[in-house]
């Protein structure tokens, strides 16, 4: 961010992507200068201030990053082809990672990514998750791992499942890794969010049978490896089973929403001594050591009403150019698009999606190359490379223009006579 005043000159943004970063750096202004509010004592003690900043500034770092990459001349496409290599390569390993947990306890080796001081007097998130059986690799929650793995297996699909790139045993390999460790997270946002978009994404691109059995040979080969080869105890099968059994009522509620919601839930009971306390603006980027289990209580949190409305406003900015853009996309991108957007949204509800350190910075960049960047249609992004041999290209060009002076004069020459 130090560097933007000096590269200013060569951004190049469009009118969508523009509008998010100014919206969204109005809201980290907002919460950076109103981060001095002190809660009351005795009912809930200040957050992390400078990890609240990093939270708000890091996607304002993202949209200029993928600006500058774009104004030295990369496309769009060649950008996003190499961030889904690189991303589903780290996700994998990541599965990877949490795949040998299971033999190997990994705490010591993976607290630097875990944190070691939590804002509240409970452990971190990852020990407890680890404890129940829950395997995220490097994140700090499953929630997290989930959105993650969501997008690495999207992104697989779009490299190696569409019509132009056929490549099922590639798809399989590079899918394996990112399922595994998708059912190890047991992540609500995984299992019922990102794996049934990938399937979705897998049948809108073509040759669908040759997709659908692909994946289902990844899903039902993960149910054999961690169900029927002779593994470690799992401690997190019991809540996986939980997971996937019928349940009604106000029992549905409460399993699919970990008790987040409800009477006297910490939702309600922070929701309430904010809206007593500092209801329009919050308590600015620091906010409150609360646990900010989806992007709304954060806000509420942190930015109070106004800072909702801030960011219901950039996720209806970012919702209205994917409907006016995806049309005029390609056939495979749209899928892809249209299931990183719902995946965006949904996991909001599950947890602070796009301010997660590590992941969020992953939504943004994709959200900004599929859908807030200029040059929506294949056909502008591939342009016609200019020769390295500039003096050549600019003779052969001109060559060209005076050929094509001369053909017009002769056909009015033609016209002329003809009309004699």
């Amino acid at each position: 961010m130090l560097t933007l005043p000096f590269l200013a000159a060569r951004l190049k943004f469009s009118v969508l992507h523009a509008y998010v970063t100014a919206l969204w750096a109005v809201l980290a202004l907002l919460l950076i200068i109103n981060a001095n509010r002190a809660p009351a004592l005795g009912r809930f003690l200040p957050g992390n201030l400078q990890a609240g900043i990093d939270n708000y500034l890091y996607p304002l770092a993202a949209l200029v990053m993928v600006s500058c990459w774009l104004s030295i001349g990369h496309t769009r496409l060649d950008l996003l082809k190499v961030i889904c290599q690189v991303f589903v390569v780290l996700v994998g390993l990541n599965g990877i990672v949490a795949f040998a947990s299971m033999f190997v306890d990994p705490t010591e080796r993976l607290q630097r990514f875990w944190g070691y001081a939590p804002a509240t007097l409970e452990t971190t998130v990852a020990v407890r998750a680890f404890e129940n059986g829950r395997l995220t690799g490097i994140f700090a929650q499953p929630a997290e791992a989930g959105v993650a793995y969501s997008l690495a297996l999207l992104s697989a699909i779009y490299l190696f499942g569409r019509p132009d790139r056929d490549r099922p045993i590639i798809l399989g390999l590079a899918a394996t890794p990112v399922l595994v460790g998708g059912v190890l997270s047991v992540s609500k946002t995984f299992l019922l969010v990102g794996l049934p978009l990938a399937v979705w994404q897998a049948v809108r691109q073509g040759r669908r049978i040759r997709r659908v059995v692909v994946l289902g040979g990844m899903i039902g080969l993960v149910k054999i490896i961690t169900t029927q080869v002779n593994l470690p105890d799992w401690r997190g099968s019991w809540m996986l089973s939980l997971l996937v059994t019928n349940t009604g009522g106000d029992a549905f509620l409460t399993k699919y929403t970990a008790g987040r919601l409800g009477v006297g839930s910490p939702f309600s009971v922070a929701f309430q001594y904010v809206l007593d306390t500092q209801p329009w603006f919050g308590y600015g980027a620091g906010g409150l050591a609360v646990a900010y289990d989806s992007s709304w209580i954060e806000m509420v949190i942190v930015g109070g009403l106004f800072g909702v409305g801030l960011f219901a406003l950039v996720l209806l900015v970012i919702i209205s150019g994917w409907l006016r853009g995806n049309p005029t996309r390609s056939a495979h991108e749209r899928p892809f698009a249209t299931a990183v957007l719902i995946l965006s949204v949904a996991a909001t509800a599950g947890i602070p999606a796009f301010t997660a350190n590590r992941v969020g910075l992953f939504i943004w960049i994709f959200l900004t190359l599929l859908v807030l960047t200029k040059g929506v249609t294949t056909t502008l992004d591939e342009k016609p490379r200019v020769p390295r041999n500039r003096a050549a290209h600019s003779t052969a060009e001109n060559t060209r223009r005076r050929v094509s002076k001369t053909n017009e004069k002769a056909d009015r020459i033609v016209s002329v006579h003809g009309s004699h």
